[in-house]
């Protein structure tokens, strides 16, 4: 049976990337179809060489075709990225062999687009596009042919097609970078340690994604982690009880920048922590239980609204309650056993504590001090 570690990676799939001179002369190619080929000069990752790729209608996917000499920096402190330019200002015209098949492609004299696009992720590319001249862009028609007019309305086109072309591609490229390093970490992770060690090492990673998609800094306390990484939960079962706790945090209301995500955000509510109601009684007198029940009530309303990603709000605290009561049934409950609440409260520190840091009507009566004194609690 696989293991949590196995099922992410499984889900995981990791494309490797296409190089972009491939990408975008597939683009330009199935884009325009008065394209006839494309030269792509890019840099040569091992080297200080530059490499002249072509592409063209019979085969799409960019081909070395020789090694060429670019000054680079020419380009890099230009302010001009495009000229429409003819076959002998090319690269290839220091080849002798070349250059005596030049006069046989007089028809793309002048019909060839000289691009160049800033450089993305350090990758620096200069294009040759040669077109057609009887189909320019529409077609095999006499009136399809560039003019001086269109030139510069299809340099512009191109040009920004291809930056932003250029942009999703590194992009698209960081995010599978992300997930080849994530898959490379819990490759090791499930190597070199326990099945809750990797599940931690998963949620961290998730929270750092989700605080760069919601702009806020995400945390979870150890509790919260501890009860997370003992549960037998799937991957997707995982991913969904962390979207519906941030969710519920980021429209909670609060101005903080730094979302914490505690127990009760995440606690199953059929699994929520037993009332121990035949263990009270030892902490305080009788007449106190029908206050505690109200707080053991209201904690498991508040708990349900939580679970369900909803703002805890005295409206839905009522409609979670069981059965369903108003929300001025609830303050004027609170309001009549203010003191008695008080006094619970300091006993049972560690009860009810959604409602106690996120429920504003108990909240302001737990601020009030009209608490009842350890002296007075057996006449009260």
């Amino acid at each position: 049976m696989l293991n949590f570690a196995e099922k992410i990676l499984a889900m995981l799939q990791f494309n490797f990337k296409r190089p972009l001179q491939e990408v975008l002369s597939r683009l330009l190619l199935r884009t325009f179809p008065g394209i006839d080929k494309v030269w792509l000069i890019a840099e040569d990752a091992e080297s200080e060489n530059f490499n002249l790729f072509e592409a063209n209608q019979h085969n799409q996917k960019a081909q070395l075709v020789n090694k060429v000499q670019v000054k680079k920096n020419n380009y890099l402190n230009s302010k001009n990225f495009y000229r429409w330019t003819s076959l002998n200002e090319t690269p290839l015209t220091a080849d002798k062999e070349a250059q005596k098949q030049f006069n046989i492609f007089d028809e793309y004299k002048n019909r060839i687009l000289h691009l160049y696009i800033p450089p993305v992720d350090d990758q620096f590319i200069v294009l040759y596009i040669f077109f057609n001249e009887r189909q320019a862009l529409t077609g095999a028609r006499a009136d399809s042919r560039l003019s001086t007019e269109h030139k510069e309305l299809v340099a512009h086109t191109i040009y920004h097609l291809l930056n932003y072309e250029c942009e999703r591609y590194s992009s698209d490229n960081r995010v599978a970078d992300h997930i080849r390093n994530m898959q490379q970490r819990m490759s090791s992770a499930r190597q070199s340690t326990g099945q809750e060690d990797f599940m931690e090492a998963y949620i961290e990673e998730y929270l750092v994604q989700a605080a760069q998609k919601h702009g806020y800094t995400i945390q979870i306390n150890k509790n919260a982690l501890n009860y997370l990484t003992n549960q037998q939960l799937s991957p997707s079962e995982l991913k969904q009880i962390l979207e519906e706790a941030i969710a519920w945090l980021s429209n909670f209301g609060t101005d903080e920048e730094v979302l914490t995500i505690e127990e009760a955000h995440v606690i199953k509510p059929a699994q929520a922590t037993p009332q121990m109601h035949g263990n009270h009684d030892h902490r305080h007198d009788g007449k106190y239980n029908r206050t505690f029940d109200l707080l053991e009530k209201l904690e498991a309303a508040g708990q349900r609204v939580v679970q369900n990603g909803q703002r805890l709000t005295g409206v839905n605290v009522g409609l979670a309650w069981e059965p369903s009561i108003s929300a001025p049934a609830i303050t004027d409950a609170l309001r009549k056993h203010r003191q008695k609440i008080q006094t619970l409260a300091r006993l049972y520190p560690d009860r009810w504590q959604v409602m106690r840091t996120q429920f504003k009507p108990l909240h302001n009566v737990l601020e009030s001090n009209d608490e009842i004194l350890p002296g007075e609690m057996q006449s009260a």
